[in-house]
C-alpha cells in the first residue's frame, strides 16, 4: 500500500521537504497550514555583535534590505537549509548545527561570540544562552491559515501527516476537529518529541524521528507511506 505523504509547512520549507521525499519515491501532497510574512523590524548596531544567529531561512527570504547592515557578522545557522540560503545572500557562514538552535548554542567554544543578535520569527522557541548575550529581534510572523482543500482531499485516505513543529500540531489537531475529519485513520511523524506531545493521542500511529532533522524525518515517513 502506498500512502501519501502530507507536508504543511510554510511553502520555501515545504517545496525543500517536497523535493527531499520525491527523491525518496514517495507520493507528496504541499497544502501548508501556515503563511509566513514580513513584520517591521529594525536592529540594534552590527558592531553591538560578534555573531548572527539564524534559526530559519525565513530570517533571510523576509528580512528585507536591512539585512545588508548585518553581513560584517559571522552565521551560526542552525541547519544546512538556513546556512544555503544565508551563503547565498551573501553572509559568511561561521557554524552550522544539526539538531535545534539550542544545540548550536551549547556546542560554541567558551572564549567565541559573547554577544548574538537572533533575527527570529514572532513566535520561537526559548533559547538559554548560558554565560553569552542574546538579542532577538523578530523579522518575520507565521500565521495559522485554515487546513487546506488539497489537504482536506488528501486526507479522506490513510495519510502520513509531517509534524514539524508544536504549533503545527496543535493547530493540525484543531483543523482536523473543526473539519470533522477522522484523526485515527492518519499517522503524524513528528519532528520531536515535543511536537509529539503537541500532536497529542488518538492517531493510528504517532512517531518522532531520531533526530530533528528533514533526513531522519523523511526516513521514518518513508517507511510509513510504503509499508503494507
Amino acid at each position: 500500500m502506498i500512502r501519501p505523504l502530507l507536508i504543511l509547512r510554510p511553502l520555501d520549507g515545504a517545496r525543500h521537504t517536497e523535493r527531499r521525499a520525491k527523491q525518496r519515491g514517495l507520493l507528496t501532497v504541499v497544502d501548508p497550514l501556515f503563511a509566513v510574512e514580513t513584520v517591521p523590524w529594525s536592529g540594534p548596531p552590527a558592531l553591538d555583535f560578534d555573531a548572527l544567529l539564524l534559526t530559519s531561512a525565513n530570517a533571510i527570504v523576509h528580512g528585507d534590505a536591512q539585512l545588508e547592515e548585518y553581513k560584517c557578522l559571522p552565521v551560526l545557522a542552525v541547519g544546512e537549509a538556513t546556512a544555503s540560503a544565508a551563503e547565498h545572500a551573501g553572509f559568511d557562514l561561521a557554524k552550522t548545527g544539526v539538531s535545534g538552535g539550542q544545540q548550536l548554542l551549547n556546542q560554541l567554544k567558551a572564549d567565541h561570540y559573547h554577544n548574538i543578535l537572533w533575527l527570529a520569527g514572532e513566535q520561537h522557541s526559548v533559547l538559554d544562552p548560558g554565560e553569552r548575550q542574546l538579542h532577538i529581534v523578530p523579522v518575520y510572523r507565521s500565521k495559522a491559515i485554515a487546513l487546506g482543500e488539497q489537504a482536506v482531499a488528501c486526507l479522506q485516505a490513510e495519510t502520513v501527516i509531517l509534524l514539524h513543529s508544536a504549533r503545527a500540531a496543535r493547530h493540525l489537531v484543531s483543523e482536523l476537529e473543526r473539519l470533522k475529519i477522522r484523526q485515527d485513520r492518519h499517522h503524524a511523524v513528528a519532528f520531536s518529541a515535543k511536537v509529539a506531545e503537541a500532536a497529542g493521542q488518538g492517531w493510528r500511529s504517532l512517531h518522532v524521528a531520531d533526530r530533528p532533522d528533514d533526513d531522519a524525518l523523511l526516513s521514518l515517513a518513508t517507511r510509513l507511506c510504503q509499508s503494507e
